[in-house]
């Protein structure tokens, strides 16, 4: 019975590997091993961020995919240096311990604050240690186990600030130095069970640790049932949990929940055992040293393997499975992945991503979600390129390939690992076709690369009717490429010259006029769907043309039509669907095109929203209503209500990424189908990949003038800090790296970018990991990048960094302020002359007018001395003494006050007045009728105190005298008014007279015309020019305006001076 089990499951891991082999994808990474040799070992880690770190002979290198950073081991004292590193471990507070040959050595820095390099410092120097294993407690100590020269277990207790704690452990013995597992001489943490407490391992023993002290739990020694023989490089073990052949895991991770039993691997047997205290499982293992795979941490992973090892040669990696069958256990392998060097480490990260350490390389591994089932797959040795596909009444499907037609029957049920279709060949020499078209329970038509026309029976595997279209002027060179029902006794042909209609009763083909296409030659037809009331026709050149069957009319749409704003993005259509909402969607080589059921709106689907590849040739849409999208180049989805694309490739589980035309299917159950160059794969919904980490992206490496340094720098960068950036004008370009943390997928990943002040739009960069922006225009921006995976998920952060571009140097704003202020300066100065000059000639000007003034008031008008002394001698004919003493007294006076107006600018009021006190009563001296002058003056006004411009009240009141008044007007009267504006900041004076008026002055010519004017004008002139000199906002004012409101007649004189204080 043993045996007949046996067989079976020999059988059955056959079948599994057969199944399985390419389950996974295998990506490379370059060792940069900066110029040394590859001999040396290199030790992998992955840090916080998802981001591989590997060792080389003198330095680390972070990974960023499609980017890496060396920091190499830099110090002036050689003997300071790691050498023959053998391993590394990056704590909590993300600093890097390095442990080799030469001691103990952590970084100077975190990885958070470290910009373009590590540096390393050594750590415990002088003390001949010997790190093998790293833990850290809850409050953040790191614990390390470290190999002296006499005792090989000392403890150290690192807190956070690098204070350290040592404890000596008793050595546990018996100790094997020269035994086939040398790693079993010394203590390794397995794992925290505690705040600060341990479950440590010494070869097959076990231990707590408990503030540096040890409890042993358990010794397995005696159960050891690996064979030396299989050890393959002494001295290289590999540091891992499942080492010296036992290993400990959780309770239930890769047995039952707390059973302790037994499993056989290639026959031989081996025990396992449940400590309750600990919660643990303990398994003897057939390999020194296997790795678990945990649900927790490896999801995806954990569907294909439970356990990794290394076999024997030391140059394949070894994935195993356990197994139930028949109520036992049996670990099998589920896959051998070979190298072509013996492997240096193995890691496997958060993401799934499995890494191998080989010479001089790094192997990426991922296996795929394993969603799709995969059919005719023959494990890769021969390609079954598949095409259309038909659902038979018993739910079996034909499937049509380039070796025939193949039968696929559901199996039922869960058959782990094997494929959930039976396949059988029942029409191996149809090996050319392409398109079903049921015709009964029992029979089919199909069509192909041949020019026949075939109906089959699929019950009884014949092939029923042969038909060929003799009469088609193309015959020898005729395909087909799809068929239609058209009907109860037609049906279409799709074809590489026109369009065909067979009827199968009459068994007559006739080919269809396609009124949009007359004038074309030779069209080529794609592909047909038809719905109650139209016919669309997809064409290799010629774009869409839908038929209406009511109105038998033709709409022809193409990349140039402009039928309701609807155009094309090409005129090349490789399929036509119709969703369930009768939206019309259009595979094209220009990606996939939604037209709305009314032809009102079409939406273009293609590189901006995700595609790879934009030769869209198969359409379907699944039970969710998500469309689904085959190309050339991957599988994608399109969730209509977030209009979000996912993209699925070999790395996600397809058994291809090159999907062929018209070989897509969505069978009754939902089921879909989509076929390619290596078979087809089925499903029925597919659930996103739960990342373990966020997406995040980050800066590897900048480019750029440092105007500090002077000269064009290239910086590697290793930490995601927002940086500023400030670009002279003659060097205004940038450029950066950047990766996101899925450092698996990198030609797949996507990027985009925007610069703020520039452009508000989010520019795609595809999957291009360097932004190179040349000539940027002076000016202030804000560069933004962000990332994607193939899923479509973007980056939860973004980068973003400020950039200044300085203006040419005569642009600059400091520049041009001080352009503009000396041309300022200068129109300043100019102006400043003109104006110097202008007030010199004003002040001239007012010189000369003030002369001219003096003068005038210094000789008098000769006629008025002439009669002066004329009515003197006249007094003295008459004897009439006693008016001539008054007369010449007032004579005197007048002449005494005028010389002193002329020498001065200003004078008192009080002398203005009496100046023309003296005039007006000398002139009544002379005149028949008497001239009453009248002065009222303001009671704020100190006559006495107050200064106004010479001479400014003389004129108007001769003028007014001379010409206000007529000869034979007897009663004549001039009144002054005198008051203060306190809102001006004004003196006013108003003199008003009785006398006919202005008008009627202009209207006699006298001779003393001119005099008067002379003597106004010049006022006049005396006060334009103290305003220019003196300039105020209120100024000096005089206006002239006749009196005439009926009751009496004459001339008001208005003049206003500036005061301030008590001068005018």
């Amino acid at each position: 019975m043993r045996k007949i089990i046996t067989y079976s499951i020999i059988l059955y891991a056959l079948v599994f590997n057969v199944l399985n082999a390419q389950d996974y994808t295998i990506r490379d990474i370059a060792i940069n091993s900066n110029g040394e040799s590859h001999k040396y070992r290199n030790l992998m880690q992955v840090d916080h961020d998802g981001f591989l770190w590997y060792s080389t002979h003198n330095g680390l290198v972070k990974d960023f995919g499609a980017y890496n950073v060396l920091s190499s081991f830099l110090d002036e004292n050689p003997n300071n240096l790691p050498k023959y590193i053998h391993g590394f471990f990056i704590d909590s507070k993300q600093r890097i311990w390095v442990f080799a040959t030469t001691g103990l050595f952590v970084s100077n820095k975190s990885l958070g604050d470290s910009f373009n390099r590590i540096e390393f410092k050594p750590f415990l120097m002088g003390r001949e240690l010997q790190p093998n294993s790293f833990i850290e407690d809850c409050h953040g100590n790191l614990w390390i186990v470290a190999g002296g020269p006499v005792n090989n277990n000392i403890i150290l207790k690192v807190d956070p600030s690098l204070k350290v704690t040592e404890y000596q452990i008793p050595g546990i013995g018996p100790r094997d130095v020269y035994a086939a597992y040398f790693l079993r001489n010394f203590l390794h943490f397995e794992r925290r069970i505690g705040c600060d407490t341990f479950l440590v391992r010494q070869g097959r023993k076990l231990f707590v640790l408990d503030k540096g002290k040890t409890t042993p739990i358990a010794d397995f020694t005696a159960t050891l049932s690996y064979d030396d023989s299989v050890y393959y490089y002494p001295g290289w073990e590999w540091q891992y949990n499942g080492g010296d052949g036992l290993l400990i895991t959780d309770n239930g991770d890769i047995l039952p929940e707390s059973l302790e039993t037994r499993y056989t691997y290639e026959g031989e047997v081996f025990e396992t055992h449940f400590i309750k205290d600990l919660d643990i499982q303990v398994l003897n293992l057939p390999l020194q040293e296997m790795m678990p795979i945990t649900q927790d941490s490896n999801p995806i992973l954990k569907n294909h393997a439970d356990l990794i090892g290394i076999d024997d040669r030391g140059k394949t990696l070894v994935l195993f499975k356990m197994m139930e069958l028949d109520g036992e256990f049996h670990l099998k392998k589920t896959y051998d992945i070979p190298f072509p060097f013996l492997i240096d480490d193995v890691i496997i990260d958060n993401n799934d991503v499995i890494y191998v350490s080989n010479y001089d390389r790094i192997r990426k591994i991922k296996f795929g979600k394993n969603s799709f089932d995969r059919i005719l797959y023959a494990n890769g040795e021969q390609n079954i390129d598949t095409r259309g596909f038909l659902e038979l009444p018993n739910k079996d499907i034909l499937a049509a390939t380039d070796e025939g037609v193949f039968r696929l029957s559901s199996r039922g049920g869960n058959n782990y690992g094997e494929s959930p279709y039976r396949t059988e060949s029942v029409f191996p020499k149809l090996n050319l076709l392409r398109s079903f078209l049921k015709a009964s329970d029992s029979t089919a038509w199909c069509i192909g690369e041949h020019k026949g026309l075939w109906e089959i029976n699929f019950l009884k595997n014949t092939i029923v009717d042969t038909n060929i279209f003799y009469a088609h002027r193309r015959l020898a060179n005729l395909h087909y490429y799809d068929i239609l029902k058209h009907s109860d006794s037609t049906f279409l042909l799709a074809s590489n010259y026109d369009l065909q209609e067979f009827n199968f009763k009459q068994k007559k083909f006739r080919v269809l006029p396609i009124p949009p296409l007359e004038n074309a030659i030779d069209p080529i037809i794609r592909v047909l769907q038809k719905t109650r009331d139209k016919l669309y026709i997809g064409t290799d050149v010629n774009g869409l043309i839908i038929q209406d069957l009511d109105s038998d009319t033709f709409l022809h749409l193409t990349k140039d039509s402009t039928h309701n704003g609807l155009a094309l993005p090409t005129n090349t259509i490789y399929t036509i669907f119709l969703d369930q909402q009768e939206n019309i969607w259009l595979g094209t080589d220009k990606g996939a095109v939604q037209i709305d059921k009314d032809l009102k709106k079409a939406t273009v689907l293609g590189a901006r929203e995700g595609f790879t590849d934009l030769n869209v040739v198969g359409i379907l849409e699944d039970a969710e209503e998500n469309m689904w999208f085959s190309t050339h180049d991957g599988l994608y989805r399109y969730e209509k209500g977030l209009k979000k694309i996912t993209a699925f490739y070999v790395e996600d589980g397809l058994t291809f990424n090159d999907f062929n035309q018209y070989s897509y299917y969505r069978s009754s159950t939902g089921k879909l189908f989509f076929g390619g160059v290596r078979g087809l794969i089925a499903f029925d919904s597919i659930d996103d990949a739960v990342r373990s980490q966020d997406l995040r992206i980050f800066p590897t490496k900048f480019e750029y003038y440092d105007t500090n340094e002077k000269k064009d720098v290239e910086v590697d960068v290793m930490k995601k800090d927002n940086y500023s950036f400030s670009l002279p004008y003659a060097k205004n370009s940038f450029s950066v790296t950047y990766s996101i943390n899925d450092c698996y997928n990198t030609e797949t990943n996507k990027y985009a970018y925007k610069l703020e002040g520039f452009t508000e739009e989010w520019v795609n960069l595809g999957d291009r990991t360097t932004l190179k922006l040349l000539s940027i225009p002076p000016g202030d921006y804000v560069l933004r990048i962000k990332g994607s995976d193939p899923a479509g998920v973007e980056s939860a952060n973004e980068l973003n960094y400020d950039i200044h571009v300085a203006q040419v140097f005569y642009k600059r704003p400091w520049i041009q302020a001080i352009v503009l202020l000396f041309l300022l300066g200068i129109v300043a100065l100019i102006l400043y002359n003109h104006s110097v000059r202008e007030r010199k000639k004003h002040e001239l000007r007012l010189t000369m007018v003030e002369l001219e003034r003096k003068t005038l008031r210094a000789q008098m008008n000769p006629h008025f001395i002439f009669n002066a002394l004329n009515g003197i001698r006249k007094t003295v004919k008459k004897g009439t003494l006693s008016k001539l003493d008054d007369y010449i007294t007032n004579f005197s006076s007048l002449m005494r006050l005028t010389l002193d107006l002329t020498r001065n600018e200003n004078i008192l009021l009080a002398k203005e007045i009496r100046y023309i006190q003296n005039y007006v009563a000398l002139t009544n001296t002379k005149s028949e009728y008497k001239i009453d002058l009248i002065i009222q003056c303001g009671p704020d006004i100190d006559m006495e105190d107050t200064f106004i411009p010479s001479m400014v009240l003389q004129p108007i009141v001769e003028n007014a005298i001379v010409h206000g008044f007529t000869d034979d007007q007897r009663e004549r009267t001039i009144l002054l008014k005198i008051e203060r504006s306190e809102a001006t900041k004004q003196l006013i004076l108003i003199i008003e007279d009785d006398g006919v008026g202005i008008s009627e002055t202009k209207k006699k010519r006298g001779p003393d015309q001119g005099h008067q004017s002379h003597a106004t004008q010049i006022l006049r002139e005396r006060l334009k020019l103290l305003n220019q000199i003196r300039k105020r906002e209120f100024g000096y004012e005089i206006t002239t305006m006749d009196i005439g409101d009926g009751a009496r007649t004459g001339t008001q004189v208005t003049i206003k001076i500036p005061y301030k204080g008590s001068n005018a």
